[in-house]
């Protein structure tokens, strides 16, 4: 396993740390402009400020992806598939390579998110508060309407979020090269990743049904209340929050590495 990760590291590192890189120069060039306040440029740097701290996670989640296909089924997948080890093994250290990136990645963009608006706060003039403020008086909010365990169980579906990605891209990056998908190349992971979106659609929709529940506000607290999608919402349920998808995410993500590890180890073919 530390084999397979070290691999993974000295592979991938120059993509994403280029990845990485050019995030930095445009959120640097976004505030930049953001920080003239000059009118169209300033909307338009921080339009790019916030577009590269939003996209920086998918966008690398993606690399990894087509590097996970290219590398195990492409061309270079000849060499991966002959090395000694248990496909399983090989899978593994993929994906928790993935989850280690996703992660990190996430707090870059964090901080690229905290740096910029904190530059623009001290713009003269400037009515956008500091990311100390804010992340103090969100913490303040969220403190005050939830226990500890509330904000653990926050902390954890946020977390599981940002790790689904990874698994449903090599999933669909498998199951598309298992005969007699192989023969449409990078096409055969794509279309299984479309189908594998429609169906999560799908499930999520019906999940609403399934599990009618939501988070919303209780004198004060949050507390899981009635949330009927497919009945007349009363005029008090606009902030609640259904979670009827969270379960069925997590048994899509783990049906997802549970199918993927089975592929690799019984059903993947190069020819």
């Amino acid at each position: 396993m530390r084999t397979v990760l070290k691999h993974e590291i000295i592979r991938t590192r120059a993509m994403l740390g280029l990845a990485v890189g050019v995030a930095l120069l445009l959120a640097i060039a976004g505030t930049a402009l953001a920080a003239t306040g000059w009118p169209i440029l300033a909307e338009l740097g921080l339009v790019l400020l916030l577009g590269v701290a939003l996209g920086l996670l998918p966008a690398c989640q993606l690399l990894l992806a087509v590097d996970y296909w290219r590398s195990s089924y492409g061309r270079t997948g000849y060499l991966t598939q002959t090395l000694p080890l248990p496909g399983p093994t090989l899978y593994w250290g993929k994906i928790v390579w993935a989850w280690l990136v996703s992660v990190a990645t996430t707090l870059v963009s964090v901080g690229i998110a905290v740096a910029g608006t904190g530059v623009l706060s001290l713009r003269d003039g400037s009515t956008m508060e500091s990311p100390a403020t804010v992340l103090r008086e969100a913490w303040t909010a969220l403190t005050d309407v939830t226990s500890g365990w509330g904000v653990a169980a926050i902390a954890v579906l946020a977390l599981t979020y940002v790790l689904m990605a990874p698994t449903q891209y090599f999933f669909a990056g498998s199951v598309g090269s298992q005969a007699p998908m192989n023969r449409l190349g990078v096409g055969g992971p794509v279309l299984v990743w479309l189908g594998l979106y429609v169906a999560v659609q799908v499930l999520t929709l019906a999940s609403f049904a399934v599990v009618p529940l939501g988070v919303g506000l209780t004198d004060g607290r949050l507390s899981l209340v009635p949330f009927h999608l497919f009945a007349e919402l009363p005029a008090d349920s606009a902030g609640v929050m259904p979670i009827g998808f969270v379960p069925t995410l997590l048994l899509v993500s783990v049906a997802c590495v549970v199918w993927t590890v089975r592929s690799w180890k019984r059903r993947v073919s190069l020819v």
